[in-house]
């Protein structure tokens, strides 16, 4: 050991570059003895077991209305505003039992659950000439197969089915193979312990500890001295001409009717949907028309509505 002390840094270089694997592995045990103390070992805790749910309180999975042959045939949130007295006993039964609905909340759902299980209702626009579906329904129901049927219809690929047929797979309404899952195995469950319950799995202790050898040898090894590279020049780049920021009134407000969200000056932008929260979301990018400006935008129809050039 003494010997190996006394070596300067380039010797050991030159001596570990020509030593063989076995050679190396031996250099590496005298830095790092293995320890012939017994670990003990120690038995985790068992988890917590959740207790069992009373299934006799679970509420049942409403069906779809029956279908009005004078409106469009597409399938959307109930809301809120479609049964007033209903949302008020709905809120109230929320808080009671702990769960106080968000004042962003403009949607029935299956109360008691983990995840949102929301309930459909049919569309209330008249459906286009000769048509079974409203424009603003068969334009989503067009994205949606275009792309391929995929995700969980939301977003701008927004597409819920037509009442009296199953909804998309993934869509979080009654009736999909989704809301049935969740239906199953999630009542009961607060939201914060379903979000758990689907989270990543934490990496292996294993592959932390090797990870973390890996590092120490790499310490004993020193590395190998290099030449330092000529700093480069630094590169200015041209100056940006700043294009004038075209500024928009946040005051927006959600027209279900119009299914848009309406600024104080009348321009109407396009309503999106949060793919986590699946409450509409004004996307400003996408201006698609506008109502007479001074004019209340909730109380805008389509009679009021001028859609917006392409």
């Amino acid at each position: 050991m003494s010997a190996i002390a006394m070596l300067s840094p380039k010797e050991f270089i030159a001596m570990l570059a020509s030593a063989s694997p076995e050679e190396r592995a031996e250099i590496g045990a005298l830095f790092h003895p293995v320890s012939t103390t017994k670990k003990t070992a120690t038995k985790a805790a068992p988890a917590e077991e959740r207790p069992p749910v009373d299934l006799s309180t679970r509420p049942e999975m409403p069906e779809d209305p029956e279908l009005d042959e004078d409106f469009c045939h597409g399938r959307v949130y109930k809301s809120f505003k479609s049964d007033e007295s209903a949302a008020a006993s709905f809120r109230a039964a929320e808080e009671a039992a702990g769960r106080p609905v968000p004042t962003s909340e403009k949607s029935f759902y299956m109360p008691g659950f983990g995840t949102k299980i929301y309930v459909g209702a049919q569309c209330s626009k008249k459906a286009s000439s000769g048509q079974t579906l409203c424009s603003d329904c068969s334009n989503h129901m067009s994205e949606y197969e275009a792309a391929g049927s995929k995700g969980h219809g939301t977003g701008k690929k927004a597409w819920y089915g037509v009442i009296g047929e199953a909804p998309p797979a993934d869509a979080h309404f009654c009736g999909s193979t989704w809301a049935q899952k969740k239906y199953n195995t999630e009542f009961g469950m607060s939201p914060s312990s379903a979000s758990r319950s689907s989270g990543s799995k934490k990496e292996p202790k294993a592959k932390v500890e090797k990870a973390v050898k890996e590092e120490k040898v790499k310490a004993v090894i020193p590395p190998k001295p290099t030449a330092p590279k000529p700093a480069k020049a630094a590169v200015v780049p041209p100056p940006v001409e700043k294009k004038p920021v075209q500024v928009i009134a946040d005051d927006l407000t959600l027209n279900p009717v119009l299914d848009c969200f309406i600024n104080s000056e009348g321009v109407c932008f396009y309503a999106d949907l949060d793919e986590t929260t699946l409450e509409p979301i004004p996307d400003m990018s996408r201006i698609i028309g506008s109502i007479p400006k001074g004019m209340d935008p909730e109380a805008a129809t389509e009679a009021d509505f001028k859609k917006a050039e392409e």
